[in-house]
């Protein structure tokens, strides 16, 4: 594990591996870094690995702000900082809405985008405001425990359903919320960040229930590439780790071939 003070605030990470394209993976809302531990364990064999706790999440200390425009700042700022860009981009969840609205405001450090089960649809974050009241009202993240429980697949992964219990219903109310409060606003923007998003290789990954909508993001993009995952629920880089690799490994092979990355 390795930290950096970035924007005022010391993020942890972990760096593994050496080659390139480096990859950069961004955990979802409430989440920490350790969701990555098979696709860190894969690349790193061919590629630099940076996993990122977020602020207040796995060992990076708790200072605020935690919305989504601090996360793109902070983990913007890791890449330059340690000279990695254009990078792939992987984010799960709300992670790979951070990765999407990085891309909009910094397309020179993103060589492509991959979103995992990411709340991509025409609605992003319009009910966030509800669960961030929620969340401050009760002072935990047990308040929204009921949602949470419908990212696991049925029969439940036992390892991504001991993660859900541990890390996300165990993060601190302030950091749950706080990470949800411009979700909204980032939402009214998503139609540009998925078309810019779609102006280089993009591809989105889906639970077998998707927690975005499939159909709206074709309707809205040309070239990019969706894949579903049958029998895996929210966390398919744990549940389906296999098949998570299988995916990002093609991603690669569709960079190295994709006439725009070579252009540009």
């Amino acid at each position: 594990m390795a930290k950096l003070t970035v924007n005022g605030a010391t993020i942890a990470y972990d760096d593994r591996g050496s080659g390139s394209p480096a990859f950069v993976f961004i955990h979802g809302w409430a989440c920490d870094r350790t969701c990555w531990s098979e696709q860190l364990a894969e690349f790193s064999k061919r590629h630099r690995c940076i996993a990122v706790d977020l602020r207040g999440r796995g060992e990076s200390p708790a200072a605020p702000p935690f919305r989504a425009g601090q996360a793109l700042e902070d983990v913007a700022a890791i890449i330059r900082e340690l000279a990695i860009g254009p990078a792939i981009l992987v984010g799960h969840s709300l992670g790979g809405i951070i990765a999407l609205a990085l891309n909009g405001r910094y397309p020179e450090l993103v060589l492509g985008v991959v979103t995992i089960d990411s709340p991509i649809t025409s609605q992003t974050g319009a009910g966030s405001p509800r669960s961030v009241s929620l969340i401050r009202e009760a002072g935990s993240m047990r308040a929204v425990e009921g949602f949470i429980g419908t990212f696991a697949y049925d029969p439940p992964h036992a390892g991504a359903a001991e993660y859900v219990e541990r890390v996300m219903l165990g993060c601190p109310a302030d950091v749950g919320a706080g990470m949800l409060e411009d979700l909204h606003l980032v939402g009214e923007d998503m139609p540009r960040l998925i078309r810019e998003a779609d102006a280089k290789p993009f591809m989105a990954i889906w639970a077998e229930k998707p927690l975005g909508d499939p159909a709206w993001l074709r309707e809205h993009t040309t070239f990019l590439r969706q894949e579903p995952v049958a029998g895996s629920g929210h966390f398919v880089q744990m549940e389906q780790a296999e098949m998570t690799n299988s995916l990002l490994r093609a991603f690669l092979d569709d960079v190295a071939r994709d006439p725009r990355v070579s252009a540009g």
